[in-house]
């Protein structure tokens, strides 16, 4: 009998180690599960939004890249690297063969690799005559706030233009670059150089060619702030490329340059107005970041600016000098499909291709997968190493539910040289709910269920291994009582026994 009680507690203590391994397993997988769902601090960059001021001194600042860094620079070693083994060609063909145009003047400059891929007669003076009016501008947006509006004078209203301005209108300093850039209007242009400086018009106009030399323009003197033509009035294509790089640059600038239409509000004087943007539809291309073009009064005098940014390929064109409207344009779409075809692009990522995981606040899923919204390309020069391509992700860590299909969450920034030269929006391709409670420290609604699973798991199992142990303690106690009432049995038959063999007890 002792053996099965030696038994019964062996069975007793076996279970609880059982039990208490069980219950370290379960609340081990609780805790890799809340590990798994909850918020985690991405290993890239988190992504920052680019605020640029009125006041932007961004202007001013240069963005050629240096040519030396493409053989002494170190690539970064992250998953951009998987750039060396998607070392294709963005351009089907390569042709070195230059293009041939009817225009008197161009230059054709890659903001990529810092080179003029093409250029005729680049530093003949020419008549700039409306893109003048980007010079202005620039000042405008270095020197007014957006929203201060300006009272349109009787010169300003004199100039005339599709806004067709009055004399006592009040309108917005964005309203009138919106006129000026995509209108053309040298009625809103001339009101913006009188909102900079006043009447004082030799002060704005050396305020523009100060500004012009500082940007390196060599060639270049304005005497007016809209292109009339005047003798002292001049620039080339390579000093107007160089204006229309450094203009590019700026948000502001780039938006309106390139916008396709605007409604004006209602004004004191005027109704409201919508205006669709005048230009050609080459122009108007997708890829078309900026641009301005003038129609010159006589035959050889108009102009195209452009800046064209293809796949992160971003190049800077300027036209000057041609006879008529279809020739530019004919002339600026050789230029593109020249650049497009000769300089050497490398895709770095693919369209549709899984970058990282995005993580969403408060969603049924709290980590989705980021997917490369478009591909991704570098641009070398001839000499430039593959080895100089490296890229780094920045995650946007403000996402919150609900998400739509479709929806930024990142950034996928391609650098040469460690110069950041495009830069692919990283999308999530599904929706994404409200979770549950728990998602708002991070557990998604699956998460939640296996948690909630594994606890009622361990409970279960609890209330098992505690009925199991009180039946082996019933059986125990149930022994234990045989075992005495069978100890005093023997002993009662012993005592007979004695007694009938006359044996004193």
């Amino acid at each position: 009998m002792n053996l099965k009680l030696a038994s019964s507690n062996r069975a007793i203590s076996k279970l609880t180690r059982t039990a208490l391994i069980v219950v370290l397993v379960l609340v081990f997988a609780i805790m890799e599960l809340t590990h798994v769902f909850a918020m985690e601090t991405y290993k890239g960059n988190t992504g920052t939004e680019k605020n640029v001021s009125a006041f932007s001194n961004q202007f001013l600042t240069s963005t050629r890249l240096d040519k030396s860094k493409y053989k002494t620079a170190k690539t970064k070693k992250n998953k951009s690297n998987k750039s060396n083994s998607k070392k294709t060609n963005a351009n089907k063909k390569k042709t070195d063969k230059k293009p041939s145009i009817s225009s008197l003047s161009a230059v054709l400059y890659c903001e990529n690799t810092g080179e003029v891929l093409f250029e005729q007669k680049s530093r003949s003076r020419i008549a700039p005559l409306t893109t003048t009016k980007i010079v202005t501008v620039i000042l405008a947006i270095q020197n007014l706030q957006l929203s201060t509006e300006v009272e349109i004078s009787a010169e300003a209203a004199g100039f005339g233009g599709p806004m067709e301005l009055k004399e006592g209108e009040k309108i917005s300093v964005e309203n009138l670059i919106y006129g000026s850039l995509m209108l053309d209007s040298s009625d809103a242009t001339f009101a913006l150089s009188e909102a900079v400086s006043g009447d004082d018009k030799s002060k704005f106009v050396n305020m523009m060619n100060e500004l012009v030399k500082n940007m390196g323009c060599k060639e270049t003197h304005f005497t007016n702030p809209v292109g009339t033509p005047e003798m002292e009035h001049y620039s080339t294509a390579n000093d107007m490329m160089q204006i229309m790089k450094v203009a590019s640059s700026n948000d502001i600038f780039r938006k309106i340059s390139s916008a396709k239409k605007h409604k004006i509000n209602a004004t004191n004087v005027s109704k409201a107005r919508t205006f669709k943007n005048q230009y050609p539809e080459i122009l108007q291309d997708e890829n078309t970041v900026a641009v301005q073009k003038s129609t010159g009064s006589k035959e050889g005098e108009g102009s195209i600016l452009m800046s064209y940014n293809y796949k992160g390929l971003k190049i800077i064109l300027s036209v000057m000098g041609s006879p008529e409207d279809k020739v530019r344009e004919n002339d600026a779409k050789k230029l593109i499909d020249y650049a497009v075809s000769s300089v050497r692009g490398i895709k770095v990522i693919s369209k549709g291709e899984k970058i990282d995981k995005a993580y969403i606040k408060g969603g049924e899923k709290t980590r989705v997968n980021a997917y490369a919204a478009d591909e991704g390309y570098a641009y070398l020069p001839e000499q430039g190493s593959k080895e100089l391509i490296s890229g780094v992700i920045e995650m946007d860590e403000k996402i919150k539910a609900p998400v739509k299909k479709g929806t930024q969450v990142g950034t996928y920034v391609i650098s040469v040289a460690d110069d950041p030269v495009n830069k692919i929006p990283l999308i999530v391709k599904e929706d994404i709910g409200t979770g549950w409670l728990p998602s708002k420290i991070g557990i998604s609604n699956l998460g939640t269920i296996l948690i909630i699973s594994a606890i009622l798991l361990l409970i279960i199992i609890y209330i098992y291994i505690r009925i199991k142990i009180a039946q082996i303690k019933r059986r125990t106690a149930r022994k234990r009582k045989q075992m005495a009432y069978q100890k005093a049995l023997r002993q009662i038959e012993i005592e007979e026994d004695r007694r009938r063999r006359g044996w004193n007890i």
